[in-house]
């Protein structure tokens, strides 16, 4: 009996292990309607020589970007408005990613507060270090020079490790074309082994409805030979080559895709049996 206790805590500790993973909903840190400055707080900082002005930890109630409650939200979202003269709105943290398969998560309103034309790109979600390790960009661009609408797509790489043009990949028309101030949870499901990018989804947070689609030809740095480390990092971005581009964002997830850990803890269990 005590030799199967012993691999019961082991195989808990080999999940453990493998359940590298970051969550936040910005709950721990200290916000106001205002914004008040996430650099310095949970580990966050602004990445070393870049023109970057702080990311900002708002409260909901009262913000003074005027988003609306995202729905699944709590009390506290961050975002950044990128001003123009060349300074654009950057937050990074080091984080221990997944090393076999991995879900990004993370809700997402874009706002625009300047006088249009507008000017790309709007913000965006990167895997860190880019370059040099195998990440990939979720970019937001705008879909009209209004500013009344974006669209969330892929700027990774092909198979023979090529960057994608801007855009980037569209896993859909569900991608595009999508209104200001509104919640959006985006998910993307990345194959380390493969270093793909294999699938996405977004859910209307409003309506709740959900559409996923795979994602195909879409590689991260290195394309389909790999080659480079895995990332070691994240970074949300705001702002184009003009005042007003903000991009909010909410309830970030990596973590191992399901599917991964249930393999992990079937195996054990398995041995467990024979034991």
């Amino acid at each position: 009996m005590k030799s199967g206790v012993t691999f019961l805590v082991c195989l808990g500790l080999a999940v453990c292990v493998a359940n590298a993973d970051y969550q936040s909903g910005f709950e721990n840190v200290v916000g106001s309607p205002g914004g008040t400055v996430l650099t310095g707080q949970d580990g966050y900082y602004i990445p070393a020589g870049t023109d970057s002005v702080d990311f900002l930890v708002y409260t909901y109630q009262g913000n003074v970007l005027g988003l609306p409650q995202n729905p699944t939200g709590q009390d506290q979202f961050v975002a950044a408005e990128g001003p123009a003269g060349g300074f654009y709105g950057r937050a990074q943290r080091d984080i221990l990613w997944p090393t076999d398969t991995a879900t990004v998560g993370y809700d997402m309103a874009a706002s625009y507060t300047g006088t249009p034309p507008s000017s790309d790109n709007v913000g965006s979600f990167s895997s860190q270090l880019y370059p040099g390790e195998a990440t990939y960009i979720h970019l937001m661009s705008w879909s009209d020079s209004a500013a009344l609408t974006f669209r969330a797509l892929y700027l990774g790489y092909d198979a023979a490790g090529v960057a994608l043009p801007h855009p980037g990949a569209s896993p859909g028309p569900e991608w595009e074309n999508l209104p200001i101030n509104y919640w959006y949870r985006f998910e993307t499901t990345i194959d380390f082994a493969a270093n793909q990018i294999t699938g996405a989804s977004i859910t209307d947070l409003v309506t709740g409805v959900t559409t996923s689609a795979p994602l195909s030809g879409v590689y991260l740095e290195g394309g389909e030979a790999g080659g480079s480390p895995p990332p070691s990092g994240f970074r949300f971005f705001a702002g184009g080559g003009t005042a007003g581009n903000v991009t909010a964002w909410d309830n970030i997830s990596i973590v191992p895709e399901p599917a991964s850990l249930t393999l992990l803890a079937l195996g054990g269990l398995a041995l467990l049996r024979r034991r």
